[in-house]
């Protein structure tokens, strides 16, 4: 028993040995310029989180977006080497909302966060726009209810309207994103396996191109048909492009880290 307690003396005399040590480190740390320095600008770099918009009625959501904080102690410890203030070296923690896009996975995200200038296209399968798309290099989404060749640059989005289909694309589809459209997709089954479902706030068909050009603003997620000529296409692009809008992915511009 004698030596048991002398075990859990010499344990405690190490785990006071480094709680002091560290102690020591923080007081001294926090009487460095460098440290005061870092203290004076961090609020300059803080950024609060946005909330999701959730609509409760039409079970809606638009996704949120991660704030950030200066972390203090460990910028100091990025920097101490050089001795100097670097703001590169700055270390940051994650700010999350209350209500996150992951929290509500049930809900159909209807755009990304309108506080970025990004917004996203979706195909139905319409080779002619496809080719446009790849030789432009413009990101895309692409609906797919068969298994398919994947190529890198596309991102493919599960439209699956049975299970057996869905089930045999959740595990081959390359760098699967988990994401469903409505309309498009299984939505029990989306849900099921957790995945995001998207309800385009644009649908661009054969004869809506003077109005789908007038509802262009920051987040929106256009849904090309099948039926849309290319013509038509690139006048929404050049639309896009006019108010300054970057076109990405809808793993991107749904993200709450960005």
């Amino acid at each position: 028993m004698k030596r048991i307690f002398e075990w859990f003396g010499g344990f405690a005399l190490i785990a006071f040995s480094f709680y002091f040590t560290d102690q020591v480190s923080i007081l001294v740390s926090n009487k460095s310029d460098l440290m005061k320095e870092i203290k004076s600008v961090s609020k300059n770099y803080h950024v609060d989180a946005i909330e999701a918009v959730i609509d409760v009625k039409e079970n809606t959501i638009i996704p949120g977006k991660n704030g950030r904080n200066v972390n203090d102690r460990d910028s100091y410890l990025s920097m101490q080497e050089f001795g100097v203030f670097n703001e590169n070296y700055l270390v940051f923690d994650v700010i999350k909302p209350k209500k996150t896009l992951k929290d509500n996975k049930d809900k159909f995200i209807t755009r990304g966060n309108t506080a970025n200038r990004k917004v996203s296209i979706i195909l139905t399968p319409n080779e002619t726009i496809e080719k446009y798309l790849n030789i432009e290099k413009i990101p895309y989404d692409l609906i797919i209810d068969k298994k398919t060749e994947y190529k890198d640059e596309v991102e493919y989005i599960n439209g699956a309207s049975d299970t057996d289909t869905f089930k045999l694309l959740n595990t081959s589809i390359k760098n699967n994103q988990t994401i469903c459209v409505y309309d498009y997709s299984d939505i029990n089954m989306c849900k099921k396996y957790k995945y995001f479902i998207i309800k385009p706030t644009i649908k661009l068909n054969g004869t809506n191109i003077a109005e789908s050009k007038n509802q262009i603003t920051n987040g929106v997620i256009i849904l090309i048909s099948n039926s849309v000529k290319l013509e038509h296409l690139k006048l929404l692009i050049n639309e896009i492009r006019y108010k300054d809008l970057q076109i990405v992915q809808i793993s991107e511009l749904i993200n709450e880290d960005s």
